[in-house]
């Protein structure tokens, strides 16, 4: 069975129109419509493309035939939007997970087929795996390295003019406003800076700074280092070994991958700064 896009249909004896009908056979060549006066009315119909399949197992497929209970593919700039609560006593619940019995995954993060994050439940417990704490902010340009160590300073951030739409950019109807308890920054220029951030993860689409603050992450780290070190700025936007083993204002991270090289690279982490 198969919801299949028509168009130039004819709705009983209304004029021609494009939308979707559903057909048993996926021919297109007939099948029933609600008529826009409320009742069922027969059309004919030429069959252009597929647009949602059910399977004999009742899953679900929209642009394409279904792997899972839903799945959506589509060649679109944005696949989905999610819907939006309308409920105007205590904001309501725009969008509710439940897993009714086991603990267990409840949303897997795939990029090119390949599993790379988690959302899992056990009992109380919600786990997010492949975590990396973000903020977004501005005040430093974009051509700054990635994994940069940079500060906060003493002003809000502000909303960008323009926010990424469907496709295309739109403009933010929060324009030049101040962001509560975002805080600007600049490149940590301070020896042992207990104002540390975190490290400029990248740019956004609207041009924004992107700071990684807890979690793992890669830091431009000036002199050799080995796993289990503590580090912090060393006052030209890298970092370096902190002077002792314990964890203080200052502290950006802890090595968890070493590397002997005594220049500037990118040394993995896990971040303790945000």
């Amino acid at each position: 069975m198969a919801i299949t896009k028509v168009t130039n249909s004819v709705v009983g004896s209304g004029s021609a129109t494009d939308g979707y009908v559903l057909t048993a056979d996926g021919s297109g060549n007939s099948a029933w419509e609600a008529a826009a006066g409320g009742g069922v009315a027969g059309i004919t119909s030429n069959a252009d493309a597929t647009a949602i399949t059910i399977d004999s197992s009742e899953n679900v497929g929209i642009g394409g035939s279904p792997s899972y209970r839903l799945d959506v593919e589509t060649s679109a700039y944005d696949a989905a939007y999610i819907a939006t609560s309308i409920n105007s006593v205590g904001g309501g619940v725009v969008l509710i997970l439940n897993r009714s019995a086991a603990d267990g995954d409840m949303m897997r993060f795939q990029q090119g087929g390949t599993t790379e994050g988690t959302i899992v439940v056990s009992g109380s417990t919600v786990s997010y795996n492949g975590f990396s704490g973000n903020h977004e902010s501005s005040g430093i340009d974009s051509s700054t390295p990635i994994g940069t160590v940079v500060s906060t300073i003493d002003e809000l951030d502000i909303y960008s003019d323009t926010q990424t739409g469907k496709g295309a950019d739109e403009p933010n109807p929060k324009a030049g406003q101040t962001r509560e308890d975002h805080a600007k920054i600049k490149i940590s220029d301070t020896e042992g800076d207990a104002r540390v951030y975190g490290i400029l993860n990248s740019f956004n689409a609207d041009g924004k700074a992107i700071i990684t603050s807890v979690g793992i992450g890669s830091i431009k780290v000036t002199g050799a280092c080995n796993g289990g070190d503590l580090l912090e700025s060393n006052g030209d936007g890298t970092a370096k070994v902190q002077s002792d083993d314990s964890i203080r204002s200052k502290t950006i991270g802890k090595v968890t991958i070493g590397n002997s090289d005594t220049g500037v690279k990118l040394v993995s982490c896990v971040l303790y700064c945000g």
